[in-house]
């Protein structure tokens, strides 16, 4: 049985049991191969599990300078190259932006997130690229719409670079670690955590790949990606000439699209480092030992979406049935479970409830 046949199988079996864990393990591992699969699973995988009602809006307040940034939007997406289409895309994403931006007046546009909408346009279609763009701005986008950009992102770059020292280091990797060590704001990464590199690839099968792998992690997963990818790829860089050796790292690693300096994005490779790392330098202790600081309600400390999803839900219903099966049949038999035993007998009973 090949990978498409799996991944059939996953999804035909999505609601059961294990299955979001199963088709996340397989995202990360695989990816979802083609657009016939990503329309089924991205919007599983967001929550999208209702109609949001999608009605176009009047313009919203911020769409002079939402404008501006579509009308220089999918320039840079090689499978897009009729004019005429990129035309008709650019007027889908206005109208859905302008609708986003309406309908929540709290948050406040950003450069780049209309490149993230502009992706879910293309591969769920304008009325679900709006419900999926909706989700995404409440759980994984929230931190930049609605604070300023600054202090959310100030220290995400930060933890990168602590993380990639800390990697260069273990695994003696001199060269990372020097320049590391010089790089103390790797402002490069910014765009790749803000669009999850839509805006910096021009493939839209490799942005799509990189999608499917966040969207089966955690929300702080992009800033492993964005170290995997400088760990992967930092030796291009020259590094003779330390006083130019910033502005050589921002240029390289700005230019994604530039084939005369990264000619294979090796992105599989960067993905399988990217768990590795996940696994080896925890988020939390990282943060703790460097006193990186996040805001306490940043979108970094959740499990994407894990409220939304049936299978929580369901998995949330269990245990609140088990405790209260349990809490009735003590209360009552109380007076027999103090007789024959107390604590250790009630531990005895509720295992067996839970068992049956």
């Amino acid at each position: 049985m090949d990978n498409s046949q799996n991944l059939q199988t996953l999804l035909v079996n999505l609601e059961q049991d294990v299955g979001y864990e199963k088709i996340r393990k397989y995202g990360r591992t695989y990816g979802f191969h083609n657009i016939y699969f990503r329309k089924q699973i991205w919007i599983k995988l967001l929550g999208i599990d209702q109609q949001l009602q999608y009605n176009e809006s009047q313009k919203c307040l911020q769409h002079d300078q939402l404008l501006k940034d579509v009308n220089r939007s999918l320039n840079t997406i090689s499978q897009i190259k009729n004019f005429k289409e990129i035309d008709q895309l650019r007027k889908c994403l206005m109208e859905v932006l302008d609708t986003i931006f309406s309908q929540h007046p709290n948050y406040s546009y950003y450069q780049g997130y209309h490149d993230v909408v502009s992706i879910l346009i293309l591969v769920l279609g304008v009325e679900q690229g709006y419900i999926a763009a909706t989700y995404a701005a409440q759980n994984f986008f929230k931190d930049y719409l609605d604070q300023e950009l600054a202090t959310t992102i100030t220290p995400q770059y930060l933890f990168i670079r602590n993380l990639l020292l800390r990697y260069s280091r273990d695994n003696s990797n001199q060269k990372l670690r020097q320049i590391m060590l010089i790089i103390e704001h790797p402002t490069c990464v910014i765009p790749w955590i803000l669009t999850w590199f839509s805006h910096s690839l021009e493939n839209i099968n490799d942005i799509c790949r990189i999608w499917d792998f966040l969207l089966c992690s955690k929300q702080s997963t992009i800033l492993y990606v964005c170290a995997a990818f400088i760990a992967i790829h930092h030796d291009n860089i020259d590094v003779r000439n330390e006083d130019d050796l910033i502005g050589e790292f921002q240029e390289f690693f700005q230019n994604l699209n530039n084939k005369d300096r990264i000619q294979n994005l090796k992105l599989e490779m960067v993905l399988q480092l990217a768990r590795t790392l996940e696994t080896q330098y925890k988020f939390e202790l990282i943060c703790e030992q460097e006193h990186i600081q996040f805001s306490q309600k940043s979108i970094v400390y959740q499990h994407n979406f894990k409220s939304q999803l049936s299978y929580y839900y369901s998995l949330e219903q269990l245990e609140n049935s088990i405790k209260n099966k349990v809490s009735r049949f003590m209360y009552g038999n109380q007076d027999i479970i103090i007789n024959l035993g107390g604590i250790a007998l009630s531990f005895l009973i509720q295992y067996c409830i839970i068992k049956k």
